[in-house]
């Protein structure tokens, strides 16, 4: 009796132990489309654009959690008078085939852009992580593509 009370006690406590933090990289593109856009004239002759829009996310590993998930982001642009980006930022929310959901925070200057991941729940529980974005495609109906790369923890 006194064995088999160890071991349930000892089961419990092995049970109760938060779970090992996993490090992961990833990488993958996606390729947005404005579903919502509004442009206006800034005083200093510059445009300021708010931008939402719709991607799925496809990743190079399709084991990896944000794989084919749905994205939706919104984020403000600031342009030169030629409607080029100077500095764009925003935040997006993801939500997995799981139904699980992170957010993230992105910035976007001239060529180059980056994210990091602001929390989420499920599996995202406790999640942190960044990484960088590199632009692949730019049309002038406001579509674009990404090739993204990163590392994170989750819990």
């Amino acid at each position: 009796m006194k064995r088999s009370m160890i071991l349930i006690v000892g089961a419990a406590l092995l049970f109760a132990m938060p779970a090992e933090a996993r490090d992961m990289k990833g990488s993958g593109t996606a390729a947005y489309v404005p579903v919502a856009s509004d442009t206006s004239e800034l005083p200093s002759g510059k445009l300021l654009r708010r931008v939402h829009s719709k991607t799925i996310i496809l990743a190079d590993d399709d084991t990896l959690p944000f794989h084919l998930a749905r994205q939706d982001c919104s984020g403000t642009y600031v342009l030169t008078p030629e409607g080029e980006i100077e500095i764009g930022r925003g935040h997006c929310e993801a939500v997995d085939q799981d139904g699980d959901v992170w957010w993230l925070w992105w910035e976007s200057v001239s060529e180059s852009g980056k994210w990091g991941i602001l929390g989420g729940t499920g599996k995202y529980d406790g999640m942190a992580g960044s990484g960088t974005t590199t632009p692949i495609a730019a049309h002038d109906d406001g579509r674009f593509a990404v090739k993204w790369e990163g590392s994170w923890v989750m819990k």
